[in-house]
């Protein structure tokens, strides 16, 4: 799997979603955390998109990353919909983080449960797996240990 985005229309649709939020090349490249001559090229079309620009993008700005790379749907996502919670997902989370909790033996930290359990929704709702298949997730391993 490539982790650049062939250069095709993209490059036209990033140009207007730059000039719908009234934005220079400069300032535009500043939003996303690029150099002015990397986003200036990827505008033009002259170098294929990273990935992580095209999920900057959605993150930063709610650019739908299929309208970008595709030209289909809408050029911004509802933001409310992105922030929408899964009942179904979080009670399954939940769930895996009290399980984790009972295998230290003693409650995790407020704010590292917190993360835990944000950490987990978010994979679960972008990989479509459930908590307890991420849970080799190495980032998870480092939440999870002492220091709590």
């Amino acid at each position: 799997m490539s982790s650049a985005v062939e250069p095709t229309d993209y490059h036209q649709r990033l140009a207007h979603v730059r000039e719908y939020l009234e934005l220079s090349q400069e300032k535009m490249a500043g939003r996303l955390g690029i150099s002015l001559r990397a986003y200036a090229n990827y505008e033009r079309g002259e170098r294929a998109i990273p990935i992580d620009v095209v999920r900057t993008l959605y993150e930063k700005c709610a650019v739908d990353p299929v309208w970008l790379l595709t030209g289909e749907g809408n050029m911004l996502l509802d933001r409310d919909i992105r922030y929408r919670l899964d009942p179904r997902t979080l009670e399954a989370v939940t769930a895996t983080v009290e399980r984790i909790e009972k295998k230290l033996n003693s409650p995790l930290a407020t704010k590292k449960k917190a993360r835990l359990i944000g950490l987990l929704y978010e994979q679960c709702q972008l990989l479509g797996e459930n908590a307890d298949d991420i849970l080799g997730d190495a980032r998870i391993d480092r939440l999870t240990r002492s220091s709590r």
